[in-house]
């Protein structure tokens, strides 16, 4: 029996090391849940032409880590899950801020205009997208 008490107390540390690895894990979860805007960019959205409208602005918004980049593929994400293009086409145009560098968000409350707006609708409401978007180029699904 003497020769168990190792093997036991090398079970027990295993244990012990795979249980603290778990929750250090489930911890920088939690942690970049609660902090979501901090890791990630968020998108905005408002809408354009009234009730009937399907025309949205877009925009995103987060941390220091919301670059341009970041921006822009939240608002394709958003454009993408958000319409259908099934049901009915969709036309966008994506402008960009070209007044802001590639990374210009502060690390404060107040973050700055955005980097990128999106103008977005069904072909139903193509006019008012057209009218939003003004000489940029607009993409059609």
């Amino acid at each position: 029996m003497r020769g168990q008490e190792p093997k036991i107390l090398n079970l027990f540390k295993t244990l012990f090391i795979a249980l603290a690895i778990m929750a250090a894990v489930e911890w920088f979860k939690y942690g970049t849940m609660i902090n979501y805007e901090w890791f990630h960019c968020s998108p905005e959205q408002e809408s354009i032409g009234g009730p009937d409208s399907s025309v949205l602005k877009l925009w995103a918004r987060g941390g220091p880590s919301c670059d341009k980049r970041g921006e822009y593929k939240t608002i394709l994400k958003r454009i993408s899950r958000d319409f259908e293009p099934n049901d009915e086409h969709l036309s966008f145009c994506i402008i960009e801020n070209e007044k802001l560098p590639h990374v210009h968000y502060p690390v404060h409350e107040d973050k700055g205009e955005p980097g990128y707006s999106a103008y977005v609708g069904y072909n139903r409401d193509s006019e008012l997208v057209q009218k939003m978007c003004g000489e940029h180029t607009i993409y059609n699904f």
